[in-house]
């Protein structure tokens, strides 16, 4: 998922959804760090509350899709999002597909060939390296097969020149095939099988945020903006209660928190603080680094003559803090340099196209301003 796309400088910028992403990604971070490891201490090994950040990803792109995007032309819409998602995904899969040939994890041969070619096409598919999962072979990548599947319906919207409704139709069509087709394992746990993952009910969350988008866009959103707390608040307890089906609490939780965060862009002037904009700048960087970051640092950690609650700390706040440097050094010297130039080059060729869509989206995006209220 590919989670989080930067608004386009064109349009309306919401500080309080690039905030979110930061949050997010640190969310995730914090819910690997986490996991059960061998010969590691883990006091939280079920507290799951951290996978909900990538239920606030997948509504966070529903919305900048919509901000940013609703009148690109479908061509312009497909590549830029390629770029912006797949150069720096391809080069992490191949670190990862390095490391796990170096550590033993994984052996060469035609399967795990056939893993890394599936993977870098975002092709869904049971892992030969994961058993049991449909992961790819940087496996955080799961979320970009959701990604990828949103961005193209999406982009037949932009077709009909229709993106709300008939993203909202389709998707909508798409989850209620999939309950009829879902095999005896419920729907709101994990795929049986990988064409399950195009009809799986985490497609409302790319729903529920371009519906954000255009209530924002419209004016029609309310100042609910209290809504954000409370949702933080309702994921935690339900976490803390291990309430049933946690998998819906945690896309209800998401999206009172993002309901709250639109809000509050009506409802206040956001101060725009530079650590917290960084952050979510760089959490697509963090999001796909983490997964190698903590694969080596755990192995380098358990070597120290630590154990117990020292042992955990020590690692949370080490592990968390190396994740974080990994991801930013990745983010200012690979992803952003290389999407600029990429970027560049790629709206050369499509400028021209691309030019009446660009003033409709600043008009547009000025009439938004305009119309924004004064904090209250």
């Amino acid at each position: 998922m590919r989670p989080g796309t930067a608004l386009d400088q064109r349009s309306t910028q919401l500080l309080t959804i690039q905030y979110l992403r930061g949050v997010a990604s640190v969310m995730v971070v914090l819910h690997h760090i986490r996991n059960p490891w061998p010969h590691l201490y883990n006091p939280f090994g079920t507290f799951e509350m951290g996978e909900a950040g990538v239920d606030i990803f997948f509504i966070i792109s529903g919305v900048v899709m919509y901000v940013s995007s609703r009148v690109e032309a479908p061509t312009v819409f497909v590549g830029l999002r390629v770029i912006r998602v797949a150069p720096l995904y391809w080069i992490l899969t191949l670190c990862a597909a390095s490391l796990l040939l170096l550590s033993g994890a994984a052996k060469r041969g035609v399967t795990f060939v056939n893993d890394v070619i599936l993977s870098a096409l975002f092709v869904p598919h049971h892992s030969t390296i994961f058993s049991g999962t449909i992961w790819p072979v940087l496996n955080p990548g799961w979320t970009l097969y959701f990604e990828m599947y949103f961005y193209l319906i999406f982009a037949v919207g932009l077709f009909f020149r229709r993106p709300l409704l008939i993203s909202l139709c389709l998707i909508s069509v798409l989850v209620v095939l999939g309950h009829f087709v879902s095999t005896g394992e419920s729907i709101f746990r994990t795929c049986s099988h990988p064409l399950l993952m195009y009809t799986h009910p985490l497609m409302l969350e790319f729903a529920a945020g371009i519906v954000l988008g255009w209530l924002f866009l419209s004016g029609r959103m309310p100042k609910v903006w209290l809504l954000l707390p409370i949702g933080f608040l309702a994921l935690f307890a339900a976490h803390m209660l291990r309430l049933p089906h946690l998998f819906l609490q945690n896309g209800l939780c998401a999206v009172l928190i993002m309901i709250g965060a639109v809000a509050a862009e009506r409802s206040f002037n956001i101060p725009d603080v530079r650590w917290p904009r960084l952050l979510g700048d760089a959490s697509y960087s963090i999001y796909l680094t983490h997964a190698l970051t903590l694969f080596v640092f755990r192995r380098a950690f358990l070597r120290l003559p630590l154990e117990g609650m020292m042992q955990f700390v020590s690692f949370a706040i080490l592990a968390a803090a190396a994740s974080l440097l990994v991801g930013f050094f990745a983010y200012f010297k690979v992803e952003r340099p290389m999407t600029r130039w990429l970027r560049s080059r790629f709206l050369t060729s499509f400028a021209p196209k691309r030019g009446v869509a660009l003033q409709q989206l600043r008009e547009a995006s000025a009439s938004v301003s305009a119309a924004q209220p004064a904090a209250d």
